[in-house]
């Protein structure tokens, strides 16, 4: 990896560990012991420019955790723990989060406050999650409107070979054709597409710039079928894959 990428891997990683919660040193600590095989703390200093005291306290709570491990000797040795530990750790906790949060939505009074209706996701990254996770979820039907399947990313379009092989119908809108046969679904053509919509169940929507920078995305089941009723509208003009 050149110097660019690894530079910026360090911050898109140290940016999202603080919204994490983790502390500034904690983030340092955990870049550095991601650069290394094992480092001893005087070497973690150096690294970091974190003092000894500082370190002792930094690794102690994230070896707690069992984000680190901690071999014993002179001096002690410290290794960061599998990716796959933390990545299973995170998601779990976020699952318990919800879990949680959705026992508690069960026991509260009726407000009439207008809850918030759409949310505002920015970037890149953020977006593809929430795509992802919305054609994960779907369970009958989703409709697609995007300038090209390709400039979703792989990921994206992965999620959909594997809804369209759970039998899930796709209808999908596209500036320009696309030719998959991993990919089963129903497209037609619109020139000068330019926003990427997305409606999954009639229960969640989304609309988001087509370089998947910012997006508008709702759970919210009005809003959704009146994407859902732009959308078939669309479809209803649209040129079918026979008439290029």
């Amino acid at each position: 990896m050149d110097s660019k990428n690894l530079n910026d891997a360090i911050s898109g990683a140290t940016s999202i560990l603080r919204e994490l919660g983790f502390g500034a040193h904690e983030a340092s600590v955990i870049i550095a012991l991601n650069r290394v095989v094992t480092a001893t703390v005087a070497e973690l200093s150096t690294e970091t420019g974190i003092h000894h005291a500082n370190l002792y306290t930094v690794l102690d709570g994230l070896a707690s955790r069992d984000f680190v491990i901690v071999r014993e000797g002179r001096p002690k040795i410290y290794q960061f723990a599998p990716l796959s530990h933390m990545k299973d750790s995170m998601q779990g906790k976020i699952i318990q989060l919800v879990d949680y949060l959705e026992r508690v939505q069960e026991e509260r009074e009726d407000q009439t406050v207008m809850p918030t209706l759409v949310f505002t996701i920015r970037d890149r990254a953020e977006v593809e999650a929430k795509m992802r996770g919305m054609i994960e979820r779907a369970k009958a039907r989703i409709t697609l409107m995007t300038p090209s399947i390709s400039i979703l990313g792989d990921e994206i379009v992965n999620e959909l070979k594997s809804a369209s092989t759970r039998g899930i119908s796709i209808k999908a809108i596209l500036g320009k054709k696309y030719n998959d046969e991993d990919l089963r679904m129903d497209q037609r053509l619109k020139e000068n597409t330019l926003a990427i919509d997305l409606v999954v169940d009639s229960e969640e929507a989304l609309i988001s710039m087509p370089d998947l920078s910012i997006c508008g995305w709702a759970d919210n089941a009005l809003i959704s079928m009146q994407l859902e009723g732009f959308l078939e509208q669309t479809w209803q003009l649209a040129r079918g894959e026979d008439n290029d």
